[in-house]
């Protein structure tokens, strides 16, 4: 196999010295660029550069084109996007993390709710399990900047990602394509359309992804693999000429090692919060005893390392970024499946009436081993059943001055999610059954009320009803007949109730504004400014430890419902000013935005017990901007390149609730997010073409938690990705060859530091990596 380093550096010349190539002397592919992108972002289709809104639009191709296979990927061309698999302390290889503009969730429990919300065809993803999509047949990614609180609703606060598929097509055609890379890395994808008739058309799409992993434990388990088998069918029916039907089902299912997590550091001293056992040091004490020593740690800050006792958890387990000493069981296993039916009627020339119907089914487990050791300080078990339902109607209308929107929303969703968690301290069932149901209505006018001049005004109204059925009990208790004053306590015996096994609801009602106000200064330049409101439902604490006994842990006579804990909804107010300008010939574009948030009942996130508690700790003030540039000079060139800024700090915090100060910058959201891409097309005279590309993106100092620990914390870093491609006259052929972070750079992708846990965990970057792909068109 060849190295990828002498691989990568070999395809530089072509980024530096582009000479080396032959000029060409014909219209270059670039030029299909130069095309209007048509954005859906305001539920109607128009030009990207008359939207009055913060927004990035790739088209399928252009994904394709850069090398990206996932929705994550997208975050290294988007500013002031953030979008990590972070797994937390669960054991799932696809778990989402998204924030845009400061704003976001980094929790995959099914009793917390995103902040951007991920959209396929208007229909939304509710859990954060399975919404890193593989883009297949993707015709277009919209990254939406800024509460989306009219028109997408509710857990849209930081903004929205929409993707829209590829729909069939009247002629016979299809494609193929298979990529091979390090890591014996084989992706293979195929993609056929076939009319049925005049009127109907149908479309098959078949993806397998596979790909070792990178991290390896004692047992010879690969963290950080890839085994993922994806399909989609598609029909459109046109019976008519103003009625078109859309029907979809698809299908994934993964079947992975896990994440590649590696132990970076362990907290030998005491945790942040008093309250907090302290799991690695309570099993250090037994350890110590065992080798018949006092009942004190066998390793503390000034002596992180003692081998002389066997069984004790200290930093002999931190192995580098390659080598996990973990035991218990790892693995991720997902099965996905949707279906869904857009039907849009043209009841007139100027009146619309569409309907999504939308089904979703989830059963996943995962498991991991959290101290990455032989031994039982923190162990993991998620079993995650999630069904959805939604609808929407929604009802268009435009005249030459007004077009508007009026809107029905009705979603329901139902499962379970059950933990089992090994501690040293005692091993119980934790989780339990949700439901939640939400309906809203909204509506949106837009209306040219001068020449110049446009105002767009919307509001939406939401209901939710939620509830929470915990199902949480002690196992065993390694304790049990210690004595112990706390961890032999009453409420600590085997059979105990964490959580009382009753049912807990909260009730959600919230109106969401947006006014903009639209002014096109020439034929060129448009400037804007608006003011939008959002907000992110509340939830349940799901995750509990100790249990919340009343009489014990919580006052005598506490209601069986007042000791699940609950938390509610936050919101956020968003100020923007924006412009969009694109030259004559659209060979030159520039969009940018100024913005003002006012984030208030923040629900803050501290990792102090054994999982995440959400609190509503404070409020908060966001300003930042973003700018995106594009120039396509001609004779194949073309620049794109992005900034965006965030300064965001705590007005008002809680510090005794979040345990963290207010002078804490906000945790996965770095200060500054860059990208700047250039690429050429060397036409050849067979009519083939060569094109090169370079892209490297940025990202400044980022923390992973809200106490800012440095152990897991990224500093600034950039990543080079490189790639070079033939491609055939009329587009039929297409060999890649490309390296990702071409320069080896070493960097987190998340970490977790567990406060009662005390182990401090990271994901690294994989390290460079070459692939080549063929494809084929016909």
């Amino acid at each position: 196999m060849v190295h990828c380093k002498s691989v990568a550096f070999a395809a530089l010349p072509l980024l530096i010295f582009p000479s080396a190539l032959p000029a060409y002397g014909q219209q270059d592919r670039t030029s299909a660029l130069l095309e209007e992108v048509v954005v859906t972002a305001r539920k109607r289709e128009e030009g990207l550069q008359d939207a009055p809104i913060a927004i990035s639009a790739f088209s399928g191709d252009t994904l394709e084109y850069r090398g990206v296979t996932n929705i994550g990927e997208i975050a290294s061309y988007t500013p002031n996007l953030t979008f990590q698999n972070n797994p937390s302390f669960s054991g799932s290889s696809n778990s989402a993390a998204v924030y845009i503009r400061g704003v976001g969730q980094k929790e995959f429990l099914p009793t917390t709710e995103p902040g951007v919300g991920i959209y396929v065809d208007g229909v939304y993803i509710a859990r954060s399990v399975g919404a890193i999509l593989d883009l297949v047949d993707v015709e277009q990614v919209e990254v939406l900047r800024g509460p989306q609180g009219t028109l997408f609703g509710r857990n849209t606060i930081g903004g929205a990602i929409s993707l829209t598929t590829r729909k069939p097509g009247p002629e016979f055609r299809g494609s193929a394509s298979v990529t091979v890379g390090d890591d014996n890395r084989a992706d293979l994808s195929a993609s056929i359309d076939i009319p049925l008739s005049d009127t109907l058309y149908s479309m098959l799409s078949v993806a397998s992804f596979s790909r070792d992993g990178y991290v390896t434990r004692e047992d010879g388990v690969d963290l950080g693999d890839d085994d993922t088998l994806t399909g989609r069918f598609a029909l459109r029916w046109l019976p008519s000429a103003n009625l078109t039907v859309d029907l979809a089902v698809d299908a994934t299912r993964d079947r992975e090692n896990g994440p590649a997590f590696t132990l970076v550091g362990i907290n030998h001293g005491s945790p942040i919060d008093p309250d907090t056992p302290p799991m690695a040091v309570i099993h250090n004490v037994g350890a110590n005893l065992a080798a018949g020593g006092p009942p004190v740690p066998c390793a503390t800050p000034d002596m992180p390392l003692n081998l002389a006792v066997p069984g004790c958890y200290d930093n002999r387990y931190i192995q580098g970024d390659d080598y996990n000493a973990g035991t218990a069981p790892a693995f991720s296993e997902l099965d996905l499946w949707g279906a869904s039916a857009n039907i849009s009627w043209g009841l007139s020339e100027s009146l619309e009436l569409r309907s999504i119907t939308a089904f979703r089914d989830l059963d996943s487990q995962f498991s991991r081993d959290g101290d990455h050791s032989p031994l039982v300080i923190s162990q993991f078990f998620d079993d995650l059943q999630q069904e959805q339902f939604s609808q929407e109607f929604q009802l268009l209308g435009e005249t030459q001055a007004l077009n508007w929107i009026l809107g029905g929303y009705y979603f329901k969703e139902e499962g379970d999610n059950i933990n089992l968690l090994d501690f040293s301290i005692s091993s119980f069932r934790s989780g339990g059954a949700f439901d939640n149901e939400a309906r809203a209505a909204y509506g949106q006018l837009t209306y040219d009320f001068a020449v110049k001049w446009s105002a767009t005004l919307g509001l939406r109204y939401t209901e939710e009803e939620k509830s929470f059925l915990p199902d949480q009990q002690i196992i065993s208790n390694p304790f049990a007949g210690s004595g112990h004053p706390l961890l032999d306590a009453p409420f600590m015996q085997a059979g105990t109730r964490v959580l009382p096994f009753v049912e807990k609801e909260i009730e959600i009602t919230e109106t969401t504004p947006m006014v903009s106000l639209a002014y096109q200064a020439s034929d060129d330049l448009m400037i804007y400014g608006s003011y939008s409101k959002g907000f992110k439902s509340g939830g349940f604490t799901q995750r509990v430890f100790p249990p919340i006994v009343a009489g014990f842990t919580a006052p005598a006579g506490t209601p069986d419902s007042d000791l699940i804990p609950t938390f509610f909804p936050e919101f956020v107010e968003v100020y923007e000013l924006g412009i969009k300008y694109a030259s004559a010939d659209n060979r030159f574009t520039v969009n940018g935005a100024l913005f003002h948030t006012d984030y208030k009942d923040l629900q803050v996130q501290v990792f102090t017990s054994v999982a995440p508690v959400t609190e509503n700790a404070g409020s908060a003030s966001i300003d930042g901007f973003e700018l995106e540039a594009k120039l396509i000079p001609g004779r194949g060139w073309l620049f794109d390149v992005g900034v965006g800024y965030i300064d965001a700090s705590y007005d008002e915090l809680d510090e005794a609730t979040a345990l963290f100060s207010r002078d804490n910058a906000f945790e996965r959201v770095p200060e500054w997010t860059m990208n700047m891409g250039a690429s050429r097309e060397f036409g050849l005279d067979s009519g083939a073409a060569i094109i090169a590309r370079g892209n490297v993106s940025y990202q400044s100092r980022t923390y992973n938690d809200t106490f800012n620990s440095p152990v897991i914390a990224q500093d600034g870093y950039s990543v080079l990705d490189a790639s070079i491609s033939w491609v055939s006259p009329v587009d039929k052929h297409r060999v890649t060859f490309g390296v990702k972070n071409l320069t080896d750079e070493d960097y987190f992708v998340t970490g977790v530091a567990g406060d009662a846990f005390q182990s401090q965990e990271v994901v690294v970057a994989r390290p460079a990596q070459w692939y080549l792909t063929y494809k084929i068109e016909f």
